[in-house]
């Protein structure tokens, strides 16, 4: 199945949760998921948008489904993250928070990943990071990404916004 890779570039976590949401809700039920990405001084951000009809029948599943691409992005580099609550953890601290909702025919799962891991992998992972968890969620999701823009309908949707 064809997916789509959206990159906004630098982008506050406020602006971020913003502009997913409303893409979602752009999003038809027979749309191809996305994943939004964006980086702030910290963090890279991450939304997996994609139609209810892609995700686990209960919504209680969405957040295990949506993060088991990053924490296994995580253990590719060496870092023994995990899942706990809503939270992605690494060495029993918390290093990013995570959100699941349904907005419009969409299944929405964000979180981020650390800018800089810690000094035994790499100082600023970026390419590499972000290929790194495009394959993860090829491989889990049966996915084929492609490099893209927002669409005629994206844009009204972003026009309309306040």
């Amino acid at each position: 199945m064809k997916a789509r890779w959206i990159r906004l570039g630098a982008t506050e976590p406020y602006d971020f949760e913003a502009v997913s949401a409303r893409l979602a809700a752009a999003q038809g039920a027979g749309a191809a998921p996305v994943l939004l990405w964006a980086q702030s001084q910290t963090h890279y951000l991450f939304a997996l948008i994609a139609p209810r009809k892609l995700a686990p029948g209960r919504a209680a599943r969405w957040l295990s489904w949506g993060l088991a691409p990053a924490i296994a992005t995580y253990r590719q580099f060496g870092l023994a993250a995990y899942l706990e609550g809503e939270a992605i953890w690494l060495h029993g601290r918390r290093i990013a928070d995570s959100t699941v909702s349904a907005v419009g025919e969409c299944a929405v799962v964000a979180s981020s990943f650390l800018a800089y891991f810690p000094a035994k992998c790499l100082a600023t992972p970026s390419a590499a990071l972000e290929e790194a968890f495009r394959l993860r969620l090829e491989a889990q999701h049966g996915w084929e990404f492609d490099h893209s823009w927002l669409g005629a309908t994206e844009k009204r949707a972003f026009v309309a916004a306040p």
